[in-house]
């Protein structure tokens, strides 16, 4: 396999993209994309590709690469689609010099020119280009220049907040807010209110024009609440074109009649997020009364009065542990019935032992 790769490279040095294309098209018959020499393979045919002229075959092969796990090809591949699917620019009618129509037509009484010429032999077919050249320094420069004042203007271009109200045994409320900090509505959260509503998801949304979108929820259970988590994680991901991983959300509770021992675990995957400017994210929890134990990783809770706020980090994995206790007001009255139906009956019968008997009605 790598003579074969190492013979397609030098085709395509040559500038000889179709017997590139042919030399590798066995290769990536035999080893799927998941592979690492599966994607090696395909990124040296998305630079055929290009070379032919055929953008569709590089754009779908360049998303894909995208998902692999070589960290290095998913960077080139995001740098190859970002300049595939850039839109082409309409080139100015004072950049070209056009020349005026040329009468062909022959005249009467005179014989063409054309025709006493002597017939030239058909040309041969134009060679190949040539080896392609590296980028110079100067485009080298200017690409990162450009690529850095990208990243400092979209860095912290929006601030999720993920609120989460626990309002009693297994009935909690959640509501998103995700605020632009530019003032202005993003592309992003259009589409991602748009694939709300055609979803149908179980989300109250609220949109207006200076960037804020607002998610709320009725009071559901922790399983309902956990399903629409999952279902908002994977579109928002969707709408941003990152493939997020499952989020994982759960309430634990054993009842002790008299209240509610509740533990909440929470999982975020944001590995994804590690390449990407993801802005300000964070989760707040209330209310938090009666805790018992409070973990959370890779960053710390922070609590702020009867609200836990909990900063998340992208490109880590995000985990939080909630145990708290939550007195039941029905089971808090049922002991004390029980309790005062007790002390009635012991009083009861220390009359009896006194001799007064039980009491009776007047006569």
């Amino acid at each position: 396999m790598s003579k074969g790769l190492a013979a397609a490279e030098r085709a395509l040095e040559r500038g000889d993209y179709g017997l590139c294309l042919r030399l590798l098209e066995p290769l990536a018959a035999a080893n799927p994309i998941t592979e690492p020499e599966g994607a090696t393979i395909r990124m040296v045919m998305v630079t055929a590709w290009m070379g032919q002229g055929e953008e569709r075959k590089a754009i779908s092969t360049c998303r894909l690469l995208t998902r692999c796990k070589d960290p290095d090809l998913r960077n080139r591949a995001r740098q190859l689609l970002s300049v595939l699917e850039a839109p082409s620019l309409e080139r100015p009618a004072r950049w070209s010099m056009q020349l005026p129509t040329l009468d062909m037509a022959p005249r009467v009484g005179k014989g063409s020119p054309t025709s006493r010429r002597r017939r030239q032999p058909t040309p041969p077919p134009a060679p190949p280009t040539g080896p392609t050249q590296a980028p110079s320094a100067g485009f080298a420069v200017l690409v990162l220049t450009v690529l850095i004042g990208l990243t400092l203007l979209l860095s912290g271009c929006v601030r999720v907040t993920a609120e989460i109200d626990l309002a009693g045994p297994d009935r909690l409320a959640m509501s998103w807010r995700i605020n632009s900090l530019s003032g202005h509505s993003l592309p992003w959260q259009q589409n991602f209110a748009k694939a709300l509503r055609s979803e149908g998801l179980n989300w109250t949304v609220q949109q207006d024009k200076t960037g804020s979108l607002n998610l709320i929820s009725p009071m559901l259970g922790s399983d309902q609440a956990a399903r629409l988590m999952r279902s908002s994680v994977k579109l928002a991901g969707l709408s941003a074109g990152v493939i997020l991983p499952t989020p994982d959300l759960s309430i634990v509770e054993r009842n002790w009649l008299i209240g509610v021992q509740q533990q909440l675990n929470l999982r975020l995957d944001l590995s994804p997020l590690a390449e990407f400017p993801a802005g300000d994210l964070q989760v707040s929890i209330t209310p938090i009364h009666d805790l018992e134990r409070v973990s959370s990783s890779p960053i710390t809770g922070r609590l702020k009065g009867d609200v836990l706020l909990w900063t998340l980090d992208s490109g880590s994995v995000n985990q939080l542990q909630i145990r708290r206790w939550q007195w039941s007001p029905l089971g808090l009255g049922s002991v004390l019935i029980s309790l005062l139906l007790l002390v009635s009956f012991l009083l009861q019968s220390m009359r009896v032992r006194l001799g007064f008997g039980y009491p009776e009605l007047p006569s």
